[in-house]
């Protein structure tokens, strides 16, 4: 059945294209949903969406992406205004699908857009509260684990062709060590700057994000991100700042998924030549 579709795709790509950004501005609308419900406990399948003023909205005024443009950011039922990030995500989301599906083979391509749009709603979510919720964070490491298993493509080296039983242990394997190294070396930044800075700099879900990332196989991305753009800001505040609030409320998740995503979707082979030819050169 793979081996069809793959055929089919190469024969008229622009249909599959067409396809994945269509899903992932579907995928966008319900992301949005969960960044709303899930840091007010609601359930993210039940009630539909509905409006500010209570009342429910209609299907035609829910189309991902053209809802806003077509309603101009208001409410058809009582003209209040919504935030253009609704689109925005949509947006984004279907892009990325998109790309990623051009980009990598089909299993590695899934795996990569549940990943991204894990991100984007941890993101929005550390944005919007500060916090990153445990069904998130430690669903993601278990999520990270089983997919590694399904698609050993995710991990650099972890797929032979032919052995596809050895390839998925060898990506469990490798799995469950990013998911280690990832909360091991940010607990240790985490202690560093609280040394520095003399207070808690990050908190204990982004060391679990980054357990979810190094699950998946993002790690050096999202570390190095964090470490070299958010850390220097941070003392830069604490110096210059004195007590202002933007030293104390920056969100470390979304540079941590910023780092990741970069990773995963540009930056994966020179990173990993670059790690490759370092470890060489040691032993």
């Amino acid at each position: 059945m793979f081996e069809n579709i793959a055929t089919a795709c190469g024969q008229a790509p622009w249909i599959f294209g067409a396809f994945f950004f269509c899903m992932g501005a579907c995928v966008g609308s319900f992301l949005n949903v969960c960044i709303y419900r899930i840091p007010r406990g609601k359930s993210i399948v039940s009630p539909p969406s509905s409006c500010a003023c209570g009342k429910r909205i209609a299907w035609y005024d829910n189309i991902p992406i053209l809802s806003w443009f077509v309603l101009r950011g208001k409410a058809r039922c009582c003209g209040r205004r919504f935030s253009f990030r609704y689109a925005l995500v949509e947006i984004m989301t279907a892009l990325i699908y998109l790309y990623l599906w051009q980009s990598f083979p089909w299993k590695a391509a899934l795996a990569l857009m549940f990943f991204v749009s894990l991100l984007i709603v941890a993101s929005f979510i550390d944005i919007d509260t500060m916090e990153l919720p445990d069904v998130l964070t430690v669903g993601g490491i278990l999520a990270g684990v089983v997919i590694s298993a399904a698609a050993p493509q995710i991990h650099s080296g972890a797929y032979v062709q032919g052995e596809p039983l050895a390839s998925s242990i060898r990506s469990l394997i490798l799995s469950c060590g990013g998911a280690a190294f990832g909360a091991g070396v940010l607990y240790l930044t985490r202690l560093l700057a609280e040394c520095v800075f003399g207070r808690e700099a990050m908190g204990e879900g982004d060391v679990v994000l980054t357990a979810c990332i190094g699950a998946f196989f993002a790690i050096f991305g999202g570390s190095v991100i964090g470490a070299l753009v958010l850390l220097p800001i941070m003392a830069f505040f604490k110096i210059f700042g004195g007590k202002k609030r933007f030293e104390t409320e920056v969100p470390f998740g979304p540079w941590l998924s910023l780092g990741a995503a970069a990773y995963a979707m540009f930056l994966s082979p020179y990173v990993d030549r670059y790690f490759s030819a370092v470890a060489e050169a040691l032993f």
